[in-house]
């Protein structure tokens, strides 16, 4: 059966791709049929950052819960802090860092394009 709950208490944590900060999975792109690529909640501390770095195929939204921080994307600086949503698009340089005291907690969603 495809998966169709999932609780941070239960999901290990990982180091995320960039190998910066730590995601918990709820869903990956094995567990549906759909073009979602991964659903996950992360966690940034003070300093870390992923690299200047593009998904050709792959686009990507982050619902930022806590903490503060800097996304850029191709040529904007957004600010980052409770509440603010961020997309972007397939193909587009982004990059991301924690730059608070406390730290950056997010929501992400990651969907295939072609």
């Amino acid at each position: 059966m495809e998966r169709i709950t999932a609780s941070l208490l239960h999901l290990e944590r990982e180091l995320t791709a960039h190998a910066q900060g730590a995601k918990q999975v709820f869903l990956r792109n094995s567990d549906t049929p759909t073009n979602v690529t991964q659903v996950a909640y992360g966690v940034f501390t003070k300093a870390d950052y992923c690299e200047l770095h593009t998904h050709p195929t792959m686009e990507e939204c982050f619902f930022f819960l806590k903490g503060e921080g800097v996304y850029v994307v191709d040529d904007q600086t957004i600010p980052l802090n409770h509440g603010v949503f961020v997309r972007i698009p397939a193909g587009v340089p982004h990059r991301l860092e924690a730059t608070g005291d406390d730290p950056l907690e997010y929501v992400y969603f990651g969907v295939a394009t072609n």
